[in-house]
């Protein structure tokens, strides 16, 4: 016998049910032109699936543990595929089929919803398949380059880490026009504030990344309340580079803001904007070397199929514009990220001593 919830997990589970019954909503009105009702919501303690519609009882029943062990990216992929259950049943009225019969992978396929509900947002071919032994080569060089780029020789370092943002480059110039197998990736954890300096570190994988990049809605398990996160689309190889280089900003930031900080005399509260110019000075670097290689000849337009991926998961994205200040420490972290080498973070190299790469994973 279960033992009884107690007074403050009942309190966050109504919470957590609010929150999904809001993201039902959105992906009616984003995917279903506000056509569905509102279908009656629960948890329950499945171990087995992730969760369930149920056509007689008009219920949507979600598994706790899932949504526990989970990312919110993946809860709201499980939540538009029982959501394209509903539509079958209660607006294109089939009932002769089989559940995932062809009805309802018609209907996920005009919305670019996952029929195999995974939890697992990917489109595109090969979903199943190893990667390409091509890519592989690519990401093993790219790897090497950016341990390069630890070097404690100046230019070394500047070299190697050029040479691996221009094959990147190469390597994604040749690739247009390919089917290419596109996934999602949440950067980080939930956070109740996302600060310009994690905004503007988006901006600058989206620019200079291969990746696209938004800023989402996601549940904060300790806190019982949306936040926010930063996702990531792209292909597998890019988004494992947009992951490296994520984390070794975010990391680079702290280290430089240790040494300069403590140098400038900064006081504690000049942080957060010493961090927001070290991200714009990276920018200030990046689009530099990217004048270069347009120079070259290597002009990279975007990738539409990317955008139409992510188009399609999210079709009322908003688009802002993050800015920075005039303060001194801003002028300072500009100037540091100028300078900045971009490497891999030396613990990812260091876990990756018996593979090539960091597993792909969920969300």
């Amino acid at each position: 016998m279960k033992a009884p919830r107690g007074a403050v997990e009942e309190v966050h589970e109504r919470l957590l049910l609010d929150a999904l019954r809001h993201e039902l909503a959105v992906i009616n009105t984003g995917f279903f032109h506000g056509g569905l009702v509102a279908p009656v919501l629960c948890l329950d303690d499945a171990e087995s699936r992730l969760a369930a519609w149920d056509s007689i009882h008009r219920t949507v029943t979600v598994s706790r543990a899932f949504v526990r062990k989970s990312s919110w990216v993946a809860v709201r992929e499980v939540l538009k595929h029982e959501s394209a259950h509903q539509y079958v049943d209660e607006v294109l009225d089939i009932h002769d089929e089989a559940a995932h019969g062809d009805s309802f992978r018609k209907v996920c396929l005009d919305r670019g919803i996952d029929p195999r509900a995974a939890g697992i947002p990917t489109a595109g071919v090969g979903a199943n398949e190893a990667r390409d032994v091509d890519v592989e080569r690519v990401l093993r060089r790219i790897e090497k380059l950016l341990a390069l780029a630890h070097s404690d020789n100046a230019n070394e370092a500047e070299a190697a880490a050029n040479a691996a943002q221009r094959l990147m480059l190469e390597h994604n110039l040749a690739a247009l026009g390919r089917p290419r197998r596109y996934l999602v990736r949440t950067l980080g954890t939930p956070t109740s504030r996302m600060h310009a300096h994690e905004k503007l570190l988006g901006v600058l994988l989206s620019r200079h990344f291969f990746v696209d990049v938004i800023l989402v809605r996601a549940w904060m398990h300790d806190a019982a309340r949306m936040g926010t996160v930063t996702e990531v689309s792209g292909t597998p190889e890019n988004v494992d580079i947009a992951e490296w280089i994520h984390a070794f900003l975010l990391g680079a930031a702290g280290r430089v803001w240790s040494e300069e900080g403590r140098r400038r005399g900064l006081a504690p509260r000049e942080r957060l904007p010493f961090f927001a110019g070290f991200m714009m000075g990276v920018a200030d670097k990046l689009a530099k070397e990217a004048r270069a290689q347009v120079e070259r000849g290597l002009v990279w337009v975007g990738d539409a199929d990317l955008r139409r991926f992510v188009r399609q998961r999210h079709p009322h994205v908003r688009h802002g514009r993050f800015g920075g200040g005039a303060r001194d420490s801003h002028a300072a972290g500009r100037e540091a990220g100028r300078n900045v080498v971009i490497a891999r973070p030396v613990e990812a190299a260091a876990d990756s001593r018996d593979r090539r790469l960091p597993p792909s994973r969920p969300g």
